[in-house]
């Protein structure tokens, strides 16, 4: 039985989540060695009742002490089924992420400090969050709301006392929420990961795939102060990627279509660049090639210009 199981619904997801853990590996297709196993099972834009079955099916392949069903931090994607997908028990259910500015109060959910349904994520054209009460929204999922703690938040202290109760129940454990609840669950149980130092990067392809307006703002700001030149440059996803030994994406969706061109391998996350943004390894046909993930609709206007300070070597 593996230690922890993280079935996260997207790429993006997905690394945040193995960045966690140490000796974890990401996978789309097969469960990897290690104590942590981290699956994309890609089922954000499924139907519900494909979703359920597909999560049902992992769980069942990869037995595991620890059951964390990494769900998406402004509630999109198939969430109550999902959490309907678990086996019997308790689930502990923390949707804040107080470090990138979820928080929860009275069972809603914030964005920085506004109802998630009146931000941009009300917008989303896959996936449109229209209401940010947490139970609402469960429910036409057939999320057990019987069995469902969900957990308030709006600091660190609150993660911890959501870590607390997981940590309490019986094997094997069940939780759900953004990476903040995992964070603290893998340093409580002695699998947060060693920091890894990044290597320079001196080229880079950069594709935002992300139709949400924090990306595009993303991209105007570092075109504007220069960062695509010398050897970093702005690509679509029809570009010649394969013999890029680095690449920056912007999007879920995008970074999975990016790596359908290399076979979809085995991804290695190695640290955190900025938070939300993970640099990972990955092989193909002898070639090591450098991935930077991050999700669509997350970070300040300059996260790129800030990413490229720290991973670019400066001028001789």
């Amino acid at each position: 039985m593996r230690r922890v199981l993280v079935l996260a619904d997207d790429l993006t997801g997905a690394l945040e989540s193995g960045v966690l853990l140490e000796g974890a590996a990401v996978s789309l297709h097969a469960a990897p060695e290690g104590e942590a196993v981290v699956i994309d099972t890609e089922t954000r834009h499924a139907e519900a009742a494909q979703a359920r079955r597909i999560i049902e099916a992992w769980i069942k392949q990869i037995p595991a002490e620890l059951i964390y069903k990494k769900t998406d931090s402004t509630l999109r994607g198939n969430i109550g089924a999902e959490l309907a997908a678990l086996p019997g028990g308790r689930i502990h259910y923390a949707p804040a992420y107080p470090r990138l500015g979820r928080t929860v109060r009275d069972g809603r959910l914030f964005v920085n400090g506004t109802p998630v349904e009146e931000t941009a994520f009300a917008g989303d054209p896959l996936n449109p969050v229209l209401d940010g009460r947490i139970r609402h929204l469960l429910a036409p999922g057939g999320a057990p709301l019987e069995r469902i703690v969900i957990h308030e938040g709006e600091c660190e202290r609150d993660l911890e006392r959501a870590a607390s109760a997981v940590l309490e129940e019986p094997v094997p454990r069940l939780a759900a929420g953004p990476a903040g609840l995992l964070r603290v669950l893998a340093a409580r149980l002695g699998l947060e990961k060693r920091p890894v130092p990044l290597p320079g990067v001196p080229e880079c392809l950069v594709i935002n795939g992300s139709a949400h307006p924090v990306s595009r703002e993303q991209m105007e700001s570092a075109e504007q102060a220069g960062v695509f030149r010398r050897g970093w440059r702005k690509a679509a996803l029809d570009d010649e990627l394969e013999r890029a030994p680095a690449l920056i994406v912007f999007g879920g969706d995008t970074a999975r279509a990016v790596l359908r061109r290399f076979g979809d391998p085995l991804l290695y996350p190695l640290a955190e660049v900025l938070p939300g943004a993970v640099a990972s390894r990955f092989f193909r046909q002898g070639n090591s090639h450098l991935l930077i993930t991050k999700a669509g609709g997350f970070g300040p206007r300059d996260f790129l210009i800030r990413i490229a300070g720290i991973l670019r070597p400066a001028s001789p």
